[in-house]
């Protein structure tokens, strides 16, 4: 009868824990990263629908188009975050031959860049292409 040696039996796990955090340290930061960006691009969303919002309702007491477009343009402008980027506000009338008769659309379209490096690997650029949008009647 052979005689089998004791340390065979022993399983050697003294790195196995090294190696799984090693593997799944990638997908936690990742992870991580992406509810940060996430959390930073919605809380600016929202800040730039409340600025629409706000320029839409400056929008609906005005007396003149002209004055009435730039009224708007300066309220969203004066409450829009400064890390938004390229601005593109658009003022329709549902009735533009008497603008006081219907509904004021305003529609802006903007850029935020991203803050974490993962960000250009999910979009163009890393920046984030975004809109709002608001309706109101005029009174």
């Amino acid at each position: 009868m052979k005689k089998q040696f004791s340390f065979l039996k022993i399983k050697r796990e003294n790195g196995q824990s090294m190696v799984e955090f090693a593997l799944m340290l990638p997908l936690v930061i990742l992870l991580l990263c992406r509810i940060l960006e996430f959390g930073w691009v919605y809380g600016n969303s929202l800040a730039v629908q409340n600025a629409t919002r706000e320029g839409v309702r400056a929008g609906i007491v005005a007396v003149a188009q002209l004055q009435n477009n730039q009224l708007v343009t300066d309220r969203i402008n004066s409450m829009i975050p400064d890390v938004v980027e390229n601005v593109n506000i658009s003022i329709v009338y549902s009735n533009p031959a008497n603008f006081r008769a219907g509904d004021i659309t305003v529609t802006v379209k903007y850029t935020i860049d991203g803050i974490t490096p993962f960000s250009a690997l999910f979009t163009d650029g890393g920046a984030f292409n975004l809109s709002a949008a608001c309706t109101m009647k005029m009174s």
